[in-house]
């Protein structure tokens, strides 16, 4: 038997002022009655332990769906993934209200305990921790690029200014070919607490890099990359493939879905009837307008009646985007949008990428490290060429170990492979333009799985027609 990882110690040391409070013993039949109906609770269960989490889990940092996903079930692998030890040791067992009865227990897989062994490896090797020299060279970097831009715009004119962001962007500013856009790496990282790895102070980094330079809601992005961790590709979950009427990478999507994040059907309706049939000739083109969708998307956030935590700040910080962004006059307005915002289009085809190709199947009972690698595709570059991939060319690593700061993400990727290998799991890698190719052979196939289901209505419809004649 494997020793015991630093989680499990956590786990097992609850303060014994809870332990009364944790003396009742549940079956998952109950735990299943108790998450369901008018009066449904919120229960999980972490390393055999219940916690009851129906009255914090609108509190929760992450946002309230991905916990929801993972009510009357056991989440100990998705808890482990997204949280450090303090959080296990100081907050987690003020919500213990028992454990499962031993009829109810069984062993842990082969692959969550490798899973968890790995994790404890990787906090051993400290690779949780920040490098903020990396940080430090990221910001001096981008400075001066600004500072160069703006004596450029001051001195040239606006132009000149476009021409320099275009070629400085290609060559120093990651994937994403856009000087102002490499705040969405470190504002990932933010909203993954894996910067200061504190949740409050990275949540303020994480909108001051977001809102303020970038004009999207780090809330809003936080609470659909949670919800796209725990459930990566279901048709139904996963707000990241949830793209109707213009993309959909299984033909599922044609029987009117209901999304459990839009809270909305996601109708088959006569755009999408012409969209989807035709969707792997304007995927990179509707790619070129993907920004425009993430600020729809954070103002929708931001002026919901959901809870919002720092609403004000991500309110004010979208306001001052667009002041700055604004300003300039109309022409020169319009012309910097489009230059900037269509460049962008690699920034959408790298997180695209990492999915989109990939299966879409429910395969009940698997494993969260199971499903992250079976859902996920890394990109295989040399080390030399990170910086145009930015660290999000490692998305099965990222999905296991979502901590993790990006400049440790590479160091890990050996051990991923190797404990895919040892547990007879894929470990899906390729270069970018093969990627590329997957992924539109998946939109294809499903077009055309699309174009005959129409054809087929039509011919019905020709027929039924000369019935009635």
């Amino acid at each position: 038997m494997s020793p015991p990882t630093a989680i499990e110690t956590a786990a097992a040391a609850a303060p014994e002022t809870r332990k009364a409070r944790a003396s009742q013993l549940f079956t998952m039949q109950e735990i299943k009655e108790q998450t369901t109906g008018e009066n449904a609770k919120v229960l999980i269960v972490f390393h055999n332990k219940v916690y009851d989490l129906t009255k914090w889990v609108k509190y929760h940092p992450g946002g309230d769906l991905a916990v929801m996903h993972m009510n009357g079930r056991d989440a100990t692998d998705a808890i482990i993934s997204y949280h450090p030890e303090w959080v296990l040791e100081k907050k987690l067992p003020h919500f213990c209200v028992g454990e499962l009865a031993e009829t109810s227990r069984t062993p842990s897989s082969k692959i969550s305990m490798a899973y968890r062994q790995l994790d404890d490896r990787i906090r051993k090797a400290g690779l949780y921790q920040t490098n903020y020299n990396f940080y430090i060279r990221e910001a001096v970097k981008f400075a001066f690029l600004w500072a160069t831009a703006v004596y450029l715009i001051l001195n040239f004119g606006f132009c000149i200014a476009v021409c320099y962001f275009v070629v400085a962007s290609c060559l120093c500013c990651s994937r994403c070919t856009q000087l102002l856009m490499h705040q969405l790496f470190d504002s990932t990282t933010a909203g993954h607490s894996g910067i200061t790895h504190d949740a409050w102070t990275d949540a303020v980094m994480g909108i001051c890099l977001g809102n303020f330079v970038g004009g999207v809601s780090l809330g809003w992005w936080k609470k659909n990359h949670n919800v796209h961790h725990i459930v990566t590709n279901h048709p139904e979950h996963d707000p990241d493939i949830q793209h109707m009427p213009f993309l959909a990478v299984t033909s599922r999507l044609m029987n009117n879905l209901y999304s459990t994040y839009y809270k909305r059907v996601m109708e088959f309706d006569a755009l999408a009837k012409i969209m989807l049939p035709i969707q792997h000739y304007t995927f990179y083109v509707l790619l070129a307008f993907g920004r425009f969708n993430l600020y729809v998307n954070s103002i929708a956030h931001l002026t919901s009646k959901d809870r919002v935590p720092h609403r004000t700040l991500e309110l004010v910080g979208i306001a001052f985007f667009w002041t700055w962004y604004l300003s300039p006059s109309p022409g020169l307005i319009i012309t910097h949008i489009m230059v900037s915002h269509m460049f962008t289009v690699l920034l959408h085809v790298q997180i695209t990428l990492s999915h989109f190709g990939m299966p879409t199947d429910i395969v009940e009972g698997e494993s969260f490290a199971e499903m992250a690698l079976r859902t996920s595709m890394d990109v295989d570059c040399p080390r030399w060429f990170d910086w145009f991939h930015g660290g999000l060319q490692f998305q099965v690593v990222h999905h296991l170990f979502p901590r993790v700061p990006r400049h440790n993400l590479r160091t890990v990727r050996p051990w991923v492979m190797e404990f895919a290998q040892e547990n007879g799991l894929t470990y899906h890698n390729y270069k970018f333009i093969k990627g590329n190719r997957i992924v539109l052979k998946c939109l294809k196939q499903v077009a055309e799985e699309v174009a005959a289901s129409l054809k087929a209505a039509c011919a019905k419809a020709e027929q039924e027609k000369k019935k009635t004649l």
